[in-house]
C-alpha cells in the first residue's frame, strides 16, 4: 500500500498495545532458484527464476531486541486462505509481488512461479508476497478475510516469552501497515480455527526496518489463469516479532498456529469472533486500503530464540522384514534431550507409544538413533511412525510421519497419495541393503528434486522432500540404485 495512516489504540482486556517487539536486522540465504518457466501474452513476456534473474532469498533468522532467532524450518504447517466474496472480487484469485528485473515489454522475477497464494505462502522465502493482502476496494485487491498457518499436530513450550511469528512487510520506510493476529488454541473436526487466544493488534510504529529496497513486479490473475502486470516499484522491507507471551499463551500450552488479521477488524471484536471470517459485522467485504493494504512477505510459521532451539529431525525413515519394523532417525542440537519415544498409527491420526529411546546428546554433530519394533500381532498393513522428542524440563516437539506397507515385494515403486498436495510417501521392497537417488522431473524433462536415500533388504518407506514448494502438474518420480535399478513412478501434484 502506498497510503501513509494513523492508528489509534483502544486497549480492551484482549488488546495489547505494546506487545510487539521490532526486527532490526534478517539472516538470508540466497539460493538459486532450480523451477524456471516462462509465458507471453499480447504485450509481456514474463519469465521466473530463469538465470541472471533467479535468485531466491531464503530467510534463516533475524535479530529482534538484539537477540538472535532461528527460523523454525523443522515445525511445518500448512497455510489456508480463508476468502468471502465481495463485491469485485470473487473465486480463488491470485495477487502477488516478487523481486524482478523490470525491463521493456519483459519482466524477470527472481523466485519460481506459483499461481496458488496458498503454497506461495508457506515457506520463508524473503523476495516475494503479496500486495493488498486484505483490500476489497482498490484496483489493486482480493477477497480475504483471514489468512491461517496451521500446524495440526499442535506446538507447545517451556518458553513463551523465547518463540513467536515474526510478520514482514514490504512498504514505504516508517510506514508499513497494520495488523492483528491470534494464535489458534483449537481446532475442529476438519482442521479448521475454532479456538483462538488474545487478539494482538500490531501498529506501525511496532516494525523494524530491516530492508534492503526490492524492485518488485505485481502480478494477478483469476486462478488457474497465467499471472499478469499489475504494477512495479521499489521499496523498503520491515519486520515485527510477537511471542506466544504477547499472545497470552503460557507455559506447555499447545497451540495449533495463528490468524493474520485485517487491521479494520472491529475494536470491539473478541477472540470468539474470530472463528467466522464470513460474518461481514466482523470481517466486512469492503475493506480499503487503510485497513487491509498490507503487503506481506511470504514468510509463515514459527522462529525461536537460537539459544533455545529444540533438537532438529534431519531423517526419519523406516524399513520392514519378517514382521520388524526398523525405525532409524537422525537429529542435531541435541542440547537438553532426555529421550525419544517412539509412536505408531494405523491411521496416520492416532498414535500409541510403541517404546522409548536414552538420549546420547551431542550438541554439535548430528546423532543417529533406531528402534526395531516386533509387529507380529499387528493387522494392519499401512503402519504410520513419528517420534517424539522429550527434553529435560518436559516439553516435547514431534518429527514428521513416515508410513510403511507391510510386505509389499513388488520391484515397482508404490507412492501415495497420488494426487498429492503436500507430504509424498514412497514405499518399495528391496532384495539387498543399498544406496540411491530419488529424482523427480518436470513435464519439461527438468530434474526439480534430488535426494538420496540408504536402502535396506525388505521394505523401504520415506517421504519426499520439497514436495508441497513445486508448481502444479504431472511429474515422474524415479529411483536409481547403485546396483542399476531405475524404477519411475508418475504422479499428480495438486
Amino acid at each position: 500500500m502506498k497510503n501513509t495512516i494513523s492508528f489509534i489504540a483502544v486497549l480492551l482486556f484482549y488488546y495489547t498495545a505494546t506487545a510487539q517487539s521490532s526486527i532490526t536486522a534478517v539472516n538470508i540465504t540466497n539460493t538459486t532458484t532450480t523451477v524456471t518457466s516462462s509465458y507471453t501474452n499480447s504485450t509481456n513476456t514474463y519469465n521466473w527464476g530463469i538465470n541472471p534473474n533467479n535468485n531466491t532469498a531464503v530467510l534463516n533468522g533475524f535479530t529482534s531486541g538484539g537477540i538472535a532467532y532461528t527460523y523454525a524450518s523443522f515445525l511445518t504447517g500448512i497455510v489456508k486462505i480463508r476468502r468471502a466474496n465481495n463485491a469485485i472480487i470473487t473465486g480463488n484469485y491470485t495477487l502477488i509481488w516478487a523481486e524482478a528485473n523490470i525491463g521493456v515489454n519483459t519482466f524477470s522475477m527472481y523466485p519460481q512461479y506459483q499461481g496458488d497464494m496458498e503454497p506461495f505462502f508457506n515457506n520463508n522465502i524473503y523476495n516475494k508476497g503479496t500486495d493488498n493482502f486484505f483490500d476489497n476496494t482498490a484496483s489493486n485487491c482480493n477477497n480475504i478475510e483471514r489468512l491461517d498457518w496451521i500446524i495440526a499436530a499442535g506446538y507447545s513450550t517451556p518458553y513463551p516469552a523465547k518463540v513467536g511469528f515474526a510478520v514482514f512487510e514490504r512498504g514505504a520506510a516508517g510506514a508499513h501497515d497494520p495488523f492483528g493476529i491470534a494464535a489458534i488454541t483449537a481446532l475442529d473436526a476438519l482442521g479448521k480455527p475454532s479456538a483462538y487466544s488474545k487478539i494482538v493488534r500490531v501498529a506501525t510504529a511496532s516494525y523494524g526496518e530491516t530492508g534492503p529496497n526490492v524492485t518488485y513486479e505485481i502480478v494477478k490473475a483469476n486462478v488457474p489463469g497465467n499471472l499478469l502486470d499489475a504494477g512495479s516499484n521499489t521499496q523498503s522491507r520491515g519486520g515485527v516479532l510477537i511471542s506466544f507471551q504477547d499472545l497470552g499463551v503460557t507455559a506447555n500450552t499447545t497451540i495449533y498456529g495463528y490468524s493474520l488479521l485485517p487491521s479494520d477488524l472491529p475494536v470491539a471484536a473478541t477472540p470468539a469472533n474470530l472463528v467466522d471470517y464470513t460474518n461481514t459485522t466482523n470481517f466486512p467485504t469492503n475493506s480499503a486500503p487503510a485497513g487491509g493494504g498490507i503487503d506481506l512477505i511470504a514468510i509463515t510459521g514459527i522462529s525461536i530464540q537460537t539459544i533455545v532451539l529444540p533438537v532438529q529431525f534431519v531423517s526419519i525413515g523406516a524399513t520392514e522384514n519378517n514382521n520388524t519394523v526398523k525405525v532409524n532417525w537422525k537429529v542435531e542440537n541435541e542440547t537438553s534431550v532426555d529421550r525419544y519415544q517412539l509412536e505408531r498409527s494405523t491411521d496416520g491420526v492416532i498414535f500409541s507409544k510403541v517404546g522409548d529411546v536414552k538420549s546420547t546428546p551431542n550438541p554439535t554433530n548430528t546423532n543417529s538413533y533406531s528402534y526395531l519394533d516386533n509387529i507380529a500381532t499387528v493387522s494392519s498393513t499401512q503402519l504410520y511412525y513419528r517420534i517424539k522428542q522429550y527434553d529435560r524440563d518436559g516439553s516435547y516437539y514431534l518429527s514428521k510421519s513416515v508410513a510403511i506397507k507391510r510386505n509389499n515385494k513388488l520391484s515397482s515403486i508404490l507412492i501415495y497419495p497420488n494426487p498429492v498436495k503436500e507430504s509424498l510417501f514412497v514405499n518399495f521392497y528391496n532384495t539387498i541393503n543399498d544406496k540411491g537417488t530419488v529424482s523427480v522431473i518436470n513435464s519439461g524433462g527438468s530434474k526439480v528434486i534430488s535426494q538420496d536415500v540408504l536402502l535396506s533388504a525388505g521394505n523401504n518407506s520415506f517421504t519426499v522432500n520439497g514436495i508441497d514448494k513445486l508448481a502444479k502438474g504431472v511429474y515422474q518420480l524415479s529411483i536409481k540404485t547403485e546396483d542399476g535399478n531405475n524404477i519411475t513412478k508418475q504422479f499428480l501434484k495438486r
